[in-house]
């Protein structure tokens, strides 16, 4: 049996588990044997750049080049406050790489800038100590993106080298292997920047045929459908699917438990998808971009500079010029957990009013989403019109779609309870003419509180319960909270089930909860 390998870091040069991406590897491998090559990797984290960096550097060394790899995520933060610092680090880390002595002393003396010795140091101590050229990999200069003050004279570097390399036989002898993640939003000069010249490669995520080979080499058995599975929930980012097939492989789970719990804290991407979510609330402007994106089933249109950020960090996708969550991986992780336009301070308040705020969400939705997820959104669009159609006959306003779910918000608590009535009596009595695969069922929570209306939204604590009582409906029922049954018993034939005070999640007291009997 192959001898598995965990999913992390780069994929070493003899694993079996690597993935060519044509023609990506054969047009490096020529480009990088060309007199002053430049080649520009672009990738969202964990999409392999260091993996196809490091073969890069090693058909070099096969063909009877010296490589150097410098990783500028191992530069220490003070180094990159000053420019002078930073490239003489710069020069003794790549002296190190080749086995030569620093020898900074000697070419780091006199009154010309620190580019000029930096450029002297190269032309005059390193090229000219080797006698084939130099293959340099620079992995991670992202680093430098977030220090303008030395990017700006750093890159500027690169591309003069490379320009040099034109002309100049020894400058030829360099060649350059950049990769990032990041856009670049760092203020460089078109004519002084390494970013628009030589050749760019981007990363793409694996083709479903690419996915089909990995599952052939990691030995596991997996039919036709739940590849396309794989595609659909994790959108053939590699160590995303990686990571799967290890598991799978590893432990002997079964691919539909693995991808039931993947969107949660249970789930096998707990660490990925915190640091996705740590820097997602670090920038108000992208949470709420994205959280168009994952609330939208259609692709949409975002601000370019959210959009192209978005798409940096391997959340979104484009299609056109609008864009769509990569995976329902992250749609169904992250609707569940950015919740900021719940959180005052997020928009002005305009006005506080007492109202009734319905939630709705579908009864196994991640699981029938894996299951068949173009059927999944089929249903949903159905049943939402349906829901929306009855919404419009009691006055309710409809103000999110939430995924697989609405927000709706309504002045009076009787016209909520008694849509929500039709709504679960209309869906049930239309089910019983669909094909089992065909049939939602919704929960649906009701709770009554003071809450702010901003720009078309609703806000505050009373928001938040609503959205925790759908979870306690039973599949096709509706949950009411002790405010909504005070308000409308008397004024509607109901019949509820006592579930007593029940906690509920973000709230610090207990609520009285009320299920409504059909």
């Amino acid at each position: 049996m192959m001898k598995l390998e965990r999913p992390e870091g780069q994929v070493p040069l003899d694993s079996p588990f690597y993935i060519d991406r044509p023609p990506i590897e054969t047009d490096c491998y020529e480009a990088i044997a060309q007199p002053n090559a430049l080649i520009r990797i672009k990738a969202p984290r964990q999409m392999g750049k260091s993996s196809l960096m490091s073969r890069i550097l090693h058909r070099s060394i096969q063909q009877g080049d010296r490589a150097a790899y410098l990783n500028f995520q191992l530069a220490d933060s003070d180094l990159l406050s000053s420019l002078d610092s930073f490239l003489q680090w710069f020069c003794a880390s790549v002296a190190e790489e080749l086995d030569l002595e620093e020898n900074l002393e000697k070419y780091w003396k006199g009154v010309l800038g620190s580019n000029r010795k930096c450029t002297k140091y190269f032309k005059k101590y390193l090229l000219s100590s080797l006698e084939t050229p130099l293959v340099l990999g620079l992995d991670e200069v992202d680093r430098v993106f977030q220090h303008p003050e030395v990017a700006v004279d750093f890159f500027g570097l690169l591309r003069a080298w490379h320009e040099e390399g034109k002309n100049q036989p020894i400058w030829q002898k360099l060649r350059l292997v950049i990769s990032h993640s990041k856009e670049v939003y760092i203020p460089l000069n078109i004519n002084q920047s390494p970013f628009n010249v030589g050749i760019p490669i981007e990363l793409p995520e694996l083709t479903r045929s690419q996915v089909q080979e990995l599952v052939d080499r990691y030995g596991v058995n997996l039919s036709d459908t739940d590849g396309d599975r794989i595609m659909e929930m994790l959108g053939g980012h590699p160590y995303l699917v990686q990571m799967a097939l290890y598991r799978i492989a590893k432990d002997n789970t079964r691919l539909e438990e693995l991808l039931q719990v993947a969107p949660t804290e249970e789930g096998i991407y707990y660490n990925h998808l915190r640091r996705h979510l740590s820097n997602l609330e670090s920038d108000g402007k992208l949470t709420s971009a994205f959280q168009e994106v994952i609330a939208s089933q259609e692709p949409i249109e975002i601000a370019s500079d959210e959009a192209f950020k978005l798409r940096s960090m391997g959340l979104v996708k484009f299609q056109g010029n609008a864009v769509l969550p990569l995976c329902e991986l992250y749609r169904i992780y992250f609707r569940d957990r950015l919740d900021t336009k719940t959180q005052t301070g997020q928009n002005p308040p305009q006005e506080s009013a007492l109202a009734a705020v319905v939630f709705t969400d579908v009864v196994d939705s991640t699981k029938k989403m894996v299951a068949n997820q173009k059927r999944m959104l089929e249903c949903l669009k159905r049943d939402f019109r349906l829901m929306q159609t009855i919404c419009q006959d009691y006055q309710g306003q409809v103000l999110k779609n939430m995924g697989d779910g609405l927000l709706i918000y309504f002045q009076s608590a009787v016209k909520a309870v008694e849509c929500a009535r039709d709504m679960q009596t209309a869906i049930a009595a239309r089910s019983v003419n669909l094909d089992a695969t065909e049939v939602l069922e919704h929960r649906i929570g009701i709770h009554v509180g003071d809450v702010l209306l901003s720009e078309g939204d609703v806000l505050g604590t009373g928001v938040n319960i609503a959205a925790r009582l759908q979870s306690k409906a039973n599949p096709g029922g509706i949950c009411i909270s002790q405010m909504v049954y005070d308000t409308v018993k008397d004024h509607l034939s109901l019949s509820v089930e006592d579930m007593g005070l029940q906690e509920l999640k973000g709230i610090h007291y207990r609520v009285q909860l009320y299920q409504v009997k059909p």
